[in-house]
């Protein structure tokens, strides 16, 4: 049983990290720490960072973004990362006080209270409180 239960230990996982090609490490990490409130992570040889907040993780690499049409992109409600929260709401007065700029404003959905925003580098960015499930 011990083995089994080793083994599964050693097979967890224990965060994930997308990872977003940005024009300008500073300027990402700054509008994911100033506007978002992340933590800066790490910084690798100013090409590479990482940011994290409350256990979600987000790595950025100084490279040339994928082309896209951004404005299709938002029209469609295409999002590049869903990030669940407790407080939707709480959260959208947050990132509005800080003058992040708003793809989706907050709008309640059959399956939960979202918003989506837009970093600095067309990043669009869903925050997502679950409406919860009767069993």
């Amino acid at each position: 049983m011990l083995a089994h239960t080793m083994k599964e230990a050693s097979e967890s996982l224990l965060h994930i990290a997308p990872v977003f090609r940005v024009a300008d490490i500073p300027r990402s990490l700054a509008f994911y720490r100033d506007r978002l409130g992340f933590t800066v992570e790490f910084v690798h040889e100013s090409f590479y960072a990482g940011v994290c907040r409350d256990g979600c993780h987000i790595h950025l690499k100084c490279s040339s973004p994928t082309p896209r049409d951004q404005t299709a992109f938002e029209r469609e409600e295409h999002i590049d990362i869903c990030i669940s929260v407790q407080s939707a709401e709480t959260l959208s007065e947050r990132f509005a006080s800080a003058g992040v700029a708003f793809v989706v404003p907050l709008r309640h959905m059959p399956y939960g209270t979202e918003f989506y925003i837009r970093d600095p580098d067309g990043y669009v960015l869903g925050f997502v409180q679950s409406t919860p499930t009767s069993k």
